[in-house]
């Protein structure tokens, strides 16, 4: 499905919380920065990597995992390869039932 770019519009401005997943601390990581890059506009982001858990990235602590995130996540952006994706939007749907971006 295409996205116009109203649609791109539309969801961000309803969205305000984001949980990244398989987010990095190396700055030079495409997940760093784009996570960094939606702190810096604005959205609270909650940092998910198990590896990291308990660290501090954009003012946030690190969470293990989904269930560990806040109940209010308006998007989950997933930082995994292809195969690891299927797992992590079951998950994010059962713990998120409201939720309307991945």
């Amino acid at each position: 499905m295409t996205q116009t770019d109203d649609d791109l519009r539309t969801i961000l401005k309803r969205t305000r919380k984001i949980a990244v997943v398989g987010v990095s601390p190396n700055p030079v990581r495409p997940s760093h920065y784009v996570a960094r890059y939606l702190s810096l506009k604005g959205f609270t982001v909650i940092p998910v990597n198990p590896g990291h858990a308990g660290e501090t990235l954009f003012g946030q602590t690190v969470r293990a995992s989904l269930a560990d995130c806040p109940d209010d996540v308006d998007m989950v952006d997933i930082f995994r390869r292809s195969e690891h994706v299927p797992p992590i939007v079951d998950e994010a749907l059962e713990r998120f039932p409201d939720l309307k971006t991945v």
